[in-house]
């Protein structure tokens, strides 16, 4: 009977461990993650990169050094309660896509925010030269100084002012069309 009962047992035993995984939790936490970012033992410039997207987004890893420690641990826990997945503390595929993507993103609007900055400078620079409009008597001195002859410096464009303006364009290869904008200003002004 007690041989029946010891192999009873040992069936028992044997079948409930067959197929089932006994290895903790985080011990496999930890196998995805290193196959994820490489060794965690070291200064990983992986872990640093993941340290410094949760700064970004307002998460404290502690100090960005590479090293992952229990504040980044912490922050990593954070970060994945934000984000609906399992908060282990440990980077899954998951948290990386996540990770990842949210750099990405900051990238991308850092970008437009650069290019955004640079069209306004360049439309400052574009408004300040446009602001500035000659008067009809600047116009017809610059004309006279350049030799060409806007008739009396009267302050009004008549047909001798618009054809002095006309014989200047042509002369410096622009549309002669009689009208001072800014390119035939930009040549102009400098004979005044």
């Amino acid at each position: 009977m007690g041989a029946k009962i010891y192999l009873i047992v040992s069936i028992l035993a044997i079948v409930s461990f067959c197929g089932c995984n006994i290895v903790p939790k985080s011990v496999q936490y930890q196998r995805e993650e290193e196959k994820l970012v490489g060794s965690i033992d070291i200064i990983n410039p992986k872990i640093e990169e993941i340290q410094v997207i949760l700064q970004n987004e307002g998460y404290v890893p502690g100090n960005t050094d590479g090293r992952m420690g229990k504040e980044t641990r912490d922050a990593i826990k954070i970060y994945q309660e934000s984000i609906g997945v399992k908060s282990t503390g440990y980077i899954d595929k998951i948290t990386l896509m996540q990770l990842e993507e949210t750099r990405r993103t900051k990238e991308i609007l850092e970008s437009k925010k650069d290019y955004v900055s640079k069209i306004r400078s360049a439309r400052q620079d574009d408004s300040s030269k446009a602001e500035f409009r000659p008067t009809t008597k600047e116009i017809q001195q610059a004309l006279k100084n350049a030799g060409f002859d806007p008739g009396s410096l009267d302050g009004k464009i008549g047909p001798r002012t618009r054809q002095a303006i006309k014989d200047f364009q042509k002369s410096k290869g622009l549309v002669p069309d009689g009208v001072v904008g800014p390119k035939t200003w930009n040549l102009l002004s400098k004979n005044l």
